[in-house]
This record gives structure tokens, sequence and C-alpha cells, in this order.
């Protein structure tokens, strides 16, 4: 896939979504790599991503096509403060919004970029909203909207060399937040992606502890009432047509942060899904190599077959069901 206006690869399909009612598949992606790196230095900002639709007929029709899908991003980064680097993504079929944490950099008196994260939304079109801006925790990774309510989870409690400790001793200090930033779930070693089940029950990638959580929702707080292991380390959680989950999971962290942040082999991709009521986990999509697709982040499966995200491989990976 390319970017129709700069003619460039879309790198970095960390989180998708179906907007049902067009059947279409919505892609939130960047560079996550390239603007980590330009984040440490003086120079210009790293580059932006975007949000993306493609038709799923289209995605499904494809065979090996000579020259990649041209893709129209849905709004221009010069909307943002910061930029645009969306990172979790949600869609309200209902209200016909996409909701993001954009991951933008805003400049430092020392010449640096500070990673400044918040919850954004525009219309299924690309169409602004005035929305009032989210209180978001610094470490913002997934967003969910639930009708009126709007869940992010972050992945540390700290933005600084703290981060680290936290994950050097996988310590349990992230989780949840609110619509008003409030802190409704807590003690999760690395909060990840997020999903509704068809009974309403909120699933949390606990990806340090290589575990999926089930939250029961109450008035102030989430709490867990099942967990499930997982055969590697989850990532985002997506919800099928028949209504399992279907969830990205690494089978190496240490593989996915060499290729993440120095750009050093290739990273194992693994998805599986997961039927909520019986626990079962069965196995969608495993490459031990990540030479097909590495570092998979996300999984989408329809009634037409499976699509594959990556945090830093290029494009898509599309799996047609067998008929």
């Amino acid at each position: 896939m390319r970017d129709a206006q700069t003619g460039k690869d879309i790198i970095g399909a960390e989180d998708l979504a179906v907007d049902q009612n067009r059947q279409r598949l919505i892609i939130s992606a960047y560079d996550r790599r390239a603007s980590e790196k330009a984040a440490r230095q003086r120079g210009p900002a790293g580059p932006n991503g975007g949000i993306y639709a493609a038709p799923l007929a289209t995605l499904f029709a494809l065979d090996r096509p000579a020259e990649p899908l041209a893709l129209t991003a849905l709004t221009s980064p010069d909307d943002f403060d910061g930029g645009l680097r969306p990172h979790g993504l949600s869609f309200n079929q209902q209200a016909d919004v996409i909701s993001f944490v954009n991951r933008s950099y805003i400049p430092k008196k020392s010449g640096r970029w500070k990673l400044s994260p918040m919850v954004k939304s525009i219309g299924a079109q690309g169409e602004p909203i005035l929305m009032k801006d989210t209180p978001t925790p610094c470490a913002a990774n997934d967003v969910l909207i639930d009708g009126s309510s709007l869940y992010s989870s972050f992945d540390h409690s700290a933005c600084n060399w703290r981060a680290g400790l936290e994950d050097v001793f996988r310590l349990k200090r992230s989780g949840i937040a609110g619509s008003s930033g409030e802190a409704l779930l807590s003690g999760v070693a690395f909060a990840n992606g997020l999903a509704l089940t068809p009974a309403g029950n909120i699933l949390l990638a606990a990806t340090r502890e290589s575990a999926v959580l089930s939250l029961r929702k109450t008035q102030s707080a989430l709490t867990e009432e099942m967990r499930f292991a997982m055969p590697g380390a989850p990532d985002n959680i997506t919800i099928n047509h028949q209504g399992a989950a279907i969830i990205a999971t690494h089978p190496s962290l240490f593989r996915l942060a060499l290729q993440r942040k120095l750009g050093i082999g290739r990273a194992p991709a693994r998805i599986v899904t997961l039927d909520h009521d019986t626990g079962a986990v069965s196995p969608l999509f495993d490459d031990p190599s990540g030479k097909l697709f590495s570092a998979a982040t996300v999984g989408i499966e329809t009634a037409q077959g499976l699509i594959i995200g990556s945090v830093v491989d290029r494009g898509l990976l599309v799996c047609k069901a067998v008929s």
C-alpha cells in the first residue's frame, strides 16, 4: 500500500477497524521507528502517518498486485497540532466517528521533541469534529468508545526513564483511564489493546503478563472477572463477525524490540482467536520466522478472510477464506 498523495509506502498499520455499513477497512498507520528516531534529535519532526480506508472487496480481490494499492488519507496532518501519528483506533458505527490515540510531538526548549498523546476524533469521511480534548495519560496506547463512554489504555505509569524500569522488572503499574482521565483500572503489566465483547465486557491485553483480561464495568471502576492465558504477548484485540475475539500476539518480545527499535531481524507474528464463553484459544495465523509478515499487532477477521497489520512492516497481509 502507498499514500496516494505522497507516493510513499504505508508503514506501521498498527491498528484496524471495520466499517460494516460501508464495507471498508479503517487503517491507523505511522512509521513509529522513524518518528521516535527523529524525536531524539534536534532536527525536523518525524514523518506523519494517516488514517486510511480501503474497500474490503478490493483488498480480498487483490492477488499479488503489480503496483501497491494507493489509498487516500481521510484527513490531513495539518489539522492536528504536533502532527498526525495515529496509534490505537476505535470506530463507533452508531455515531459514525473514528477515534484514535494521536501520538503527536511538540517542541521542547532544548530543541528536541516531546511525545504528547491525545485522543482525537474525526467523522467517518474524515470531517473534523469539534470535541473537547480528552485528558489522556502520557503513555496512552489504545482507545475504546462504548456509547458515550471513552476508555483509553496506558501501557506505563511513567513516560521517562522510569518506564524502562517498569519493563525490566515487569511492574504492574499500567491500566485503563476513563473519559475524564481518571484511572478505572490499574495494576497491569503493559496494558495494551481494548475491545468490547457482545455481552458488554471489556477485553484488555496485558502484554507483559501474556494474558487477556475480561473486565466488568461498574459506575466508577473496571473489575477483572476472568483471565485468559495467551500463547505470546497480546497486542490489539478485535471482535469478528461471529463475536469471537481476534488477538495479535508476539511470540518473542525480545525479537520484536530488536526489529522495532533497532531494525534488526524479523519478529515472529501470531494471530489467535478467543472464545470468551469457553476460554478456548485457537490459532489463525503463525509465522515463526517473520519472513512473510513480521511483528503483527492486529488482526481483523471477516466472512471473506483475515487481514493483518503490523507496527513495523509495510502494508497489510490479506488471507482469503477458503470457499
